[in-house]
């Protein structure tokens, strides 16, 4: 699981029904923040959003995807589209669809996003930890 394969010094920001698969390991803590911090349902995920915004604000960064942040979405639900649409109209790059790709993705659609967005599929955790420790 990748939860558990991440190194012990990342933090998991997390909304969605996908968390219930890790929400109750014992991940531990960061100097007494927990590594695992739910912001609530996918219609939650605004408030991740907000907190990527206010890190590149406080970091002084130009551009969103400066940051050391990885984003996996988990296509349990339809609302995740909405999420996705989200954080493509804030910029964000290199975002990881799975555990498959959704249905509405056709071949043109799917060109268009990994071209423009560099949209990947969720691989396994091994390798997609790895490009995740390597900002990509």
């Amino acid at each position: 699981m990748c939860a558990e394969s991440l190194p012990n010094d990342t933090v998991i920001l997390t909304a969605g029904c996908a968390k219930y698969r890790y929400n109750k390991l014992d991940l531990g803590d960061i100097g007494g923040i927990p590594r695992v911090l739910d912001a609530g349902q996918c219609n939650d995920s605004y408030s991740l959003a907000v907190i990527a915004l206010k890190l590149k604000e406080a970091f002084g960064l130009d551009d969103i995807n400066e940051l050391p942040i990885s984003y996996d979405i988990a296509w349990y639900e339809q609302k995740a589209v909405a999420v996705l649409l989200a954080l493509l109209y804030l910029g964000v790059k290199g975002i990881r669809l799975g555990p498959t790709l959704p249905a509405f993705l056709s071949p043109n659609v799917a060109k268009v996003l990994v071209e423009k967005f560099d949209i990947k599929p969720i691989g396994d955790v091994n390798s997609d930890i790895e490009a995740m420790m390597r900002g990509q």
